[in-house]
This record gives structure tokens, sequence and C-alpha cells, in this order.
């Protein structure tokens, strides 16, 4: 029995516990058909927005975990600081608690950086709905502009008052901290170049008292990035081709009054070039030719920089060719035990490619024909690089645009290229008004309207007036390209100019005209027609010399014609490049003078150090000479000031015994070496050094009576130094220069400087 009683009892539990369990599973996962759905506690949010959020329905079967689900996702919106979802038999209640909305946002504490600046980085507009989050990444934001600038110890602390309607105002606390620099720079592992040289081989820079001017010396994670590429630069330029330069570590110093910075270098070995090897997979090209391109200095040392340019020359070639898509890739081989390194260049698989079509982009002003008519390659022509390189050069020298990229992208086939012209257009018409001063001709004024494209045609139409101390012109001027439909530029001028020097006084009223035109190989030629008045005055009344024209009005017809060669890379700043020029000008078509005068000017400019520094040499020599008539005194050549700088203007050459004004010579010659560069100088300062030297002479005169010395042949010369700085009021140029052959009656000046134009 007791036996019996045991049996039933456990039964007993067996039976209840197995009906509770099914009891409890089944309200775990009990389905609810939705009936009606009903939010309440929204205020700005819309029922509809709230219900479109929800992804559940009316007559939907729904589960407590469906429900959990629902609620992520409107918490996803941001739009609710607190959500609850209820079953009430078969509705479904949504109580919902609104993040606020941003009323007003402003910074405090901030003296560094503008309330404007700020606001700009974090973006956060008034209206928008707040959450915490957005307020975290708003201070994250103004953290970094703060490490940017070298605030490291800035601190950002966003903060909110709660308004009204629920409306906030979010106030970010500012602590700008102090201003933390770059306090040592160290290299580790560098054994043949010093520290100071790697120093000026990057562009970060320890604190100095004097270089307040500069941000180079705050501490700048992207500059430090920029500051490993130039190292590596800095040893594959002098032969290490195995450089290895660690990442730069940075750190705050223990007392955080700066920043240490530091970078792992492993030199490696110097390597010296000793075989350059091409191979092609292009049939019947010069190899040969190819590898002449690949040049590096007699001492043979690797130099990346040789490298690149050796590898631009092969593909430029390679288009002269005709092939404008051409895999060029190097391959290095080191071998350290040695310190040779052998270069292999491969050349892949191109085809001769022609001109599919040629597109601008960009010029909404000027006209396509505007620059199609510059390019040497018209659609269906063979490509050519050397014809695009020229026809660029064309584009730029314009004047029109100040920005000129080309692209060659690939055609309808393999075969077709697109060549695509993006330009960014300049203002080519303005009305300016200027003032200038410069050593030489003292205060200039000048007002004038230009239009150098007219309504994007490529005319120029032009008014000016200039007057300074010693000289007023009044031009006016028209010219028109292609004249007739053809290469030619025509152009007419007219002038009146009166320039005054040392008491002699020139007047001279007329009109040019001219029609230039181009030729194969660079070869311009120009022919003009010249019909002016010119009458000179010498208000001296100690003056012992003749002009041959005082008081006198005289008339002069005469033709001139132009021939040269100009191959510079631009005619405004050339780098590279040569120009000369020989000008044959009669006078005695008609009219009162009679002279023939011959001008010829050269120069020549090569680059060197890739560019950071360019030589310059450039001269002229010319001659006058009377057709049965004496040369007069306006017809003469002068000399100094810009010419040859550490001469006064006109400093150079015979004069007045009596006024001590210079009178001019029928032969002259002059010349300059230059070394331009800006090494050593920061590029976007806009600044360049220059070196130079001087010379030339000008002499003989027709009216040798009362004139010092009218036929010394002497040559002067100079040597000096510059700066040419680019401004945002114009060019600024300055020169110091010494004479160091001179006569005794020239007149000397040592330092020349020039506001708004340069010399």
């Amino acid at each position: 029995m007791r036996i019996l009683s045991l049996a039933l009892i456990a039964l007993w539990i067996f039976s209840s516990h197995y009906n509770v369990i099914p009891a409890q599973a089944q309200t775990a996962t009990e389905q609810v058909r939705i009936s009606d759905i009903k939010v309440t506690g929204n205020r700005r949010v819309a029922e509809g927005t709230v219900l479109s959020y929800l992804p559940v329905q009316v007559g939907d079967l729904v589960s407590q975990g469906a429900l959990s689900q629902s609620l992520e996702r409107l918490f996803a919106t941001n739009l609710f600081k607190d959500l609850k979802l209820d079953l009430d038999g078969s509705v479904l209640l949504v109580t919902v608690v609104e993040n606020p909305i941003v009323n007003r946002v402003s910074i405090e504490g901030n003296d560094v950086i503008s309330d404007e600046r700020l606001l700009e980085v974090i973006d956060v507009q008034p209206r928008r709905v707040y959450d915490r989050q957005l307020a975290l990444d708003a201070a994250a934001k103004l953290l970094n502009v703060y490490r940017a600038g070298g605030r490291f110890g800035a601190v950002v602390e966003p903060k909110i008052i709660e308004l009204n309607e629920n409306r906030v105002d979010l106030v970010f606390e500012v602590d700008e901290g102090p201003l933390i620099k770059i306090e040592t720079i160290v290299f580790s592992g560098n054994k043949n170049f010093s520290d100071a040289a790697l120093t000026q081989a990057i562009v970060s820079r320890e604190r100095r008292w004097w270089a307040f001017l500069t941000p180079n010396d705050k501490y700048d994670e992207g500059r430090l990035d920029y500051d490993v590429r130039l190292l590596r630069q800095f040893y594959l330029s002098r032969g290490y081709a195995d450089i290895n330069v660690s990442r730069a570590r940075g750190g705050l110093l223990p007392d955080r009054s700066g920043f240490a910075l530091t970078f792992l270098i492993n030199e490696g070995v110097r390597y010296k070039v000793n075989d350059i090897k091409i191979s092609s997979q292009i049939e019947n090209i010069d190899l040969e030719a190819l590898r002449d391109l690949m040049k590096f200095d007699d001492d043979q040392w690797y130099d990346v920089r040789q490298l690149e340019q050796g590898l631009l020359d092969v593909s430029n070639q390679l288009g002269v060719y005709g092939y404008a898509f051409v895999d060029v890739t190097p391959q290095i081989v080191t071998d350290p035990s040695t310190g040779l390194l052998d270069i292999e260049v491969s050349i892949g698989q191109a085809r001769r490619n022609f001109v599919e079509r040629i597109e601008f982009i960009d010029n909404t002003r000027t006209l396509d024909r505007v620059i199609r008519r510059e390019f040497e390659l018209v659609e269906g022509d063979a490509f050519n690089q050397l014809k695009l390189d020229r026809s660029v050069r064309n584009v730029r020298n314009l004047g029109y645009f100040s920005k000129v990229d080309v692209q060659n992208l690939q055609g309808s086939s393999a075969d077709q290229t697109i060549t695509r012209v993006t330009v960014e257009e300049q203002s080519t018409g303005d009305f300016s008004i200027g003032v200038g001063y410069s050593s030489l001709d003292k205060t200039s004024f000048t007002l004038g309207i230009n239009e150098r494209n007219f309504l994007g045609t490529g005319r120029r139409a032009s008014a000016s007036i200039s007057t300074s101390d010693t000289s007023t012109d009044f031009v006016l001027g028209l010219s028109q390209p292609y004249l007739f439909g053809r290469d030619l530029t025509g152009s007419i001028d007219l002038f009146k100019t009166k320039s005054t020097a040392n008491l002699t006084a020139v007047n001279r009223t007329g009109v040019d005209l001219g029609v230039r035109f181009s030729a194969a190989r660079d070869i311009y030629h120009r022919v003009s027609y010249e019909l002016a008045t010119s009458k000179i005055t010498n208000t001296s009344t100690v003056a012992t010399s003749l002009t041959g024209e005082n008081g006198k009005s005289l008339l002069k017809s005469a033709v001139s014609y132009t021939i040269g060669r100009d191959t510079r890379d631009s005619r405004f700043d050339p780098t590279e490049g040569m120009y000369a020029e020989i000008s044959e000008t009669f006078s005695g078509v008609g009219g009162d003078v009679t002279f023939l005068r011959t001008n010829l000017r050269a120069g020549y400019y090569k680059p060197f150090l890739f560019k950071s520094v360019v030589l310059g040499l450039k001269g002229r020599v010319g001659n006058v000479s009377g057709l049965g008539d004496d040369v007069t005194q306006s017809e003469r050549f002068f000399l100094g000031g810009q010419s040859v700088r550490g001469f006064d203007s006109n400093g150079i050459g015979p004069r007045d015994t009596g006024s001590k004004a210079a009178v001019g010579g029928n032969n002259v010659y002059n010349g300059t070496v230059e070394i331009v560069s800006n090494l050593g100088v920061t590029k976007d300062a806009g600044i360049r050094w220059t070196v130079f030297s001087d010379f030339g002479s000008v002499w003989e005169t027709d009216f040798p009576s009362g004139v010092t010395e009218p036929n010394d042949q002497t040559m002067r010369s100079s040597v000096g130094v510059g700066l040419l700085w680019n401004t945002a009021i114009g060019p600024l140029s300055f020169y110091w220069a010494k004479p160091i052959n001179e006569a005794k009656h020239d007149n000397t000046k040592t330092f020349q400087f020039s506001i708004g134009t340069r010399l």
C-alpha cells in the first residue's frame, strides 16, 4: 500500500509538470493577429512616420520575438529617446519618447579658430534631431581640427541646454590648450648623410623662435607621411636603391612641451648603374635609340629622377612613332655584393594609333575652333606625341587659359585615340587702373581697357594710356588671328608716345600695321609697316651736341621684316628651349627719315635638377645706318637699366659733354648670363632667386661734335643677384648689381626694383 501511494504521488507530480511546460512554451511563442496599432507620446514625429518604420502592420501575426525586432528597428531611426511596445489583446500599443530638436549650436572658449570655421567643420544645423552620437561625432571633428593645428592638449566637451517644446541648445565648450610644436627631430640609422642634410630634405622643422610665420614646426601626421616620401626620394636620387625609411614616430615629450620625431632609416648599399636593357613586344622600333634616352650622369650613380625622366622620354618617343598607349615597365635588379644594379625596361604590346576625336572640355567662353586651330593634329591623323606637345604649347601661349591638361583615352577600337583637352579659362578682358613704382621710371600710372579674346574668338582689342616720370604712352590696338581664313595674324596699332631722358623729349605719333604667320619647325615671320611723325626737343641750355632733329617734325615711313624661331616652353616664363630672331627695318618709303636698322636677338634656356634650376643665356646685336642721311638721335640705340643692370636707364655710352645726357649710338650689343632657381625656398612662397652677369656696349654717332667718347666700344659689364616674387599685387623684382667694367662718363645704379612689372 505504501508503495502504491508513492507511485500515485510521483504520477501526480509528473502529470503536473507535463502540463506546465507546454503552457509556458505556448505563451512564449504564441502569435497574435494584430487588429489595430495605436501610437502615443509622439508630438513632432507624425504617426504615419512611426508606422512606416514599424515592420508590423494590421492583420499580421506577431509574437513577442517579432516585437523585439520592431523595437530595434525604431531605435535605429535615432528619432526616439525611449520606446515601448505592448500587446493589449490584439491591439499593439506603441509608446514613444522623442529625441529633442537642436535649436541652436554654439562654440564657447575658442580664440585661435573662429566660430564660423568650427561650425563649418561640424556641420550640425538647427532643426536637426539631437542624439548623443551626434554630439560625440561633432566633438571628435573639432578635436581633429585643433590637432591638425598643433594643439594636442585641446579638450572639447559637448553639453546641452534643455528648452521647452522638447528643444535643446547644443554647446561645445572648448579648451584650446597650448600650441605644441616639434621640439626635436632625430634620425636613426643614417651613416652616409648627416642629420642636418636630412633635415633639409624634409618639410617638418624644429621649433625656432624666429620662424614664427611657418606652419612646418607644427606636428602633423599627414606631413610625416610626406616627409617619409621625401627621405626616400632623397636617397633614391643618390644611388641608394634599397633605402627603407620606417614610418616616422612622433610622441609628446614627458612634460608635454613639444613633440619628438624619430625617423628610422636603413640606407643599404649605394649602387652604380651597370647595364640598361630594353625589350619590346613592338616590332621594328629602334631599341638602341630608345636605350640612348636612358641617361645617367658620367659617374653612373643610380638616380631615380633620371630613371623617371628616361622612362618619360621613352614613352614620348613611342608617341612620336605613333603608339599612344604603351606599357613601359622598369625592373631594378640590385647586387649588394658588387654595388651594381641593372635596369630592365619592358615595352608591352601596342598598335599604331590614329586620332579618332579631339575633345575640348570646360572652354565655356572660348570657341572650340579657337583652340582647334592651334593644334597640329586633326581627326584621322596618325597619333604623334611631338605634334601633340607642340599643340599644347601653342594653346598655353594664347594666354587665355590658366591651365591646359591633356589626356589620351582609348577610342572605339584599340588603334583609335581620343585626345581630351581640359582647360581652365582665365580672365582675358579687363578694365585696369594701376599704380606702380620702379627705381628707373619712378612712379607710373596705367589706365586701360584690354580684351585679348573678344567674344571668345581670339581677337584682341585694347586701349591704354600709361604715364610715368619719364614717359607717356597711348595705344589703340586690334589684332585678328587667322586673317582671311589662313594662318595669318593681322594687327593694327595707333600710338602716341612721349619719352623724356636727360632734358631731351621725344614725341612720336603714328600707326603700325603688321601681319604675322608661322611655318614648320616653330619658325615665324612678321611683315609690318610703320608711319609716324617724331619731334625731339632739347630743353637743356648747356647741351653741346646735335640731335639732328631738334625742333623738327620728321615723317617716318618704314617697312620691317622679322624672321625667327621659338621653341621655348613659355614666352612669359621660359624654363627650357631657345629663340632666335633677326629683324630688318628700312625707312625711306617716302617720308623724311632714311635708314636701315638690323636687330638680332637670341636666347637659350636649359633646366637642371628637374627644372629647379634654369640657366638662361640671351643677347642682342643691333646696327642702324643712315642711307644718305645721318642717323638722328631718336633712331639710335640706348643701353642700360633693364638691359645691363648695375647701370642707370640709358646710363651707358656717348653723352653730351654739356648736359651729360645720353645721346645713343648707331651700334649696340648686350647680353645676359643668368641662373634662376627656387632651391632652398619653399615653393608655396612664390619666390625665386637669381644670380646674373650682364654686359654690353653702345657707340658711334653721326654727330660726334660735343659728345664724350662717341666711338668708345669698351664692353661694360656687371654682376649681381636678385629676387623674383609673385605676390597678390603682381610680380615684384629686386636686383642688386655692381658694375665691374665702366667708363667714367657712365651713370650707374646699384639697386633696381619694380612693383607691378618684372625687369
